[in-house]
């Protein structure tokens, strides 16, 4: 049985403040991030041992970027892989740094880590970009690593109850995670689950934690700990 301690975070910019990441970074043997600034990426050695880290913009060109970063309890990275998603061409003609159209993978192990953000759906641009654009970025991805081990981990936009998403997730051999756990606290300060860990693997999570800031908006960052059953 291999194990990790995982800190997952859409960091938004690091919009709770860097001394918030780098406390629940802190914890963690493997940070799976998404929206997180290229020009922090030098910070990240200050927090983990032996750190290593890759990134890819999640919407070219931008500073906003899909970063996977281990310690030195972490096993090698045996490649690293940037996927561009079907949505790209649409998202990058609008330009909006928040939205994502990549996917970063690395391996360790024999097993494929995924860093994931789709496109999300938009309402006020003039060639607004759809439900079904993003739901089509899900199942490209799916489709990917079908046949591969893989454990897929990032902001779906979608919550645990949209049956299109959880059919796809299903339909193509992946297990769903998080579900149960609320992460992110919305304009009118509900809590509720936007961010999932999908694997087509025998996993287990145990010590799940999310960081709430009271009375602020946006994604939260989640720790725990995910050990392979070999």
């Amino acid at each position: 049985m291999t194990s990790f301690k995982i800190l997952q975070y859409n960091t938004d910019n690091l919009r709770h403040g860097w001394d918030y990441f780098a406390k629940n970074l802190n914890k963690a043997d493997l940070a799976v991030l998404q929206r997180f600034p290229r020009n922090k990426k030098s910070s990240l050695y200050e927090v983990m041992d032996d750190c290593r880290s890759y990134m890819v913009e999640s919407c070219p060109p931008n500073e906003l970027c899909l970063a996977i970063a281990r310690n030195n309890n972490v096993s090698n990275f045996s490649g690293v892989e940037a996927i561009t998603l079907p949505s790209a061409m649409h998202v990058i003609a609008l330009g909006e740094p928040s939205q994502g159209c990549t996917a970063l993978k690395t391996v360790i192990d024999g097993v494929n880590f995924v860093s994931f953000l789709p496109c999300y759906s938009t309402e006020n641009e003039e060639y607004p970009i759809s439900e079904s654009e993003t739901k089509s970025d899900i199942k490209f991805l799916l489709d990917r690593f079908e046949k591969e081990p893989t454990i897929i981990m990032g902001d779906f936009h979608f919550s645990p109850d949209e049956y299109t998403v959880n059919d796809i997730i299903k339909r193509k051999g992946f297990v769903s995670h998080l579900d149960n756990v609320n992460t992110f606290i919305g304009n009118n300060l509900t809590f509720f689950n936007l961010d999932k860990c999908i694997s087509n693997i025998d996993i287990k999570l145990s010590n799940i934690q999310v960081d709430k800031v009271e009375d602020q908006i946006g994604h939260m960052a989640i720790t725990y700990t995910l050990e392979i059953v070999k």
